[in-house]
């Protein structure tokens, strides 16, 4: 959720001509004609015309005024004043990589961490990802989440697999990035399904030799 005060500069005691004054400010600030189409510029904009729009029409305030209440009631976090852009997205993959980093692997909620991850790449991000044209910061995208999910079983892990290579496209370094975690992650799970049948066997056949040397 987006913090419109805070994008727009004003505050809830702002008069609905003070909000128009800032917007217009504000505006012609990061309008892309001003910018030269920086896309960073244009996301910011973006937002400030979205924050103008929700607080200058009735309805759509009225919702997000009780959205924004019950977030502050149940305490999920204050609203977001940063426009959409690839490093806003990293930065939440980033966060969330350590969070997942500090759990206990024989207590994670598995599809609780893939749910998690598929919002990370929404269809929303994903054309954000896309519009920048930034194959460094997608490939550093890449890397980051693949490291989130080893902890996963392989099967679960595929729907984020897929997402990952639309978000690579035909970018060879980040492709291959995903082939390696799936070559390695395959690997250490047939070793896994083997790992208990072997100790099984390894434990009768430890038993069954105490047998036979007992009878000696």
């Amino acid at each position: 959720m987006k913090d419109y005060y805070s994008i727009l500069e004003v505050t809830p005691m702002s008069t609905r001509d003070e909000i128009r004054r800032q917007y217009r400010k504000l505006a012609k600030q990061y309008h892309p004609d001003a910018t030269n189409n920086d896309p960073y510029a244009s996301a910011k904009f973006h937002d400030i015309k979205e924050a103008y729009e929700t607080l200058t029409q009735p309805a759509k305030k009225e919702e997000w005024l009780r959205e924004r209440w019950l977030r502050q009631v149940y305490n999920t976090g204050n609203g977001e004043t940063a426009p959409l852009t690839p490093f806003s997205i990293l930065e939440k993959v980033l966060k969330y990589e350590r969070v997942v980093a500090s759990m206990d692997v024989f207590r994670m909620d598995h599809f609780g961490v893939v749910t998690t991850v598929q919002k990370l790449l929404s269809a929303e991000n994903l054309d954000c990802l896309s519009r920048f044209q930034e194959p460094d910061m997608n490939r550093t995208i890449i890397r980051h989440i693949l490291m989130t999910l080893k902890p996963l079983p392989y099967k679960l892990t595929l729907p984020v697999i897929n997402t990952l290579k639309q978000l690579a496209g035909s970018d060879a370094e980040a492709i291959g990035y995903i082939a390696d975690f799936q070559r390695s992650h395959q690997k250490k799970q047939r070793a896994e399904q083997w790992t208990i049948p072997l100790v099984i066997l390894a434990t009768v056949l430890i038993c069954a030799m105490i047998f036979l040397a007992s009878r000696h």
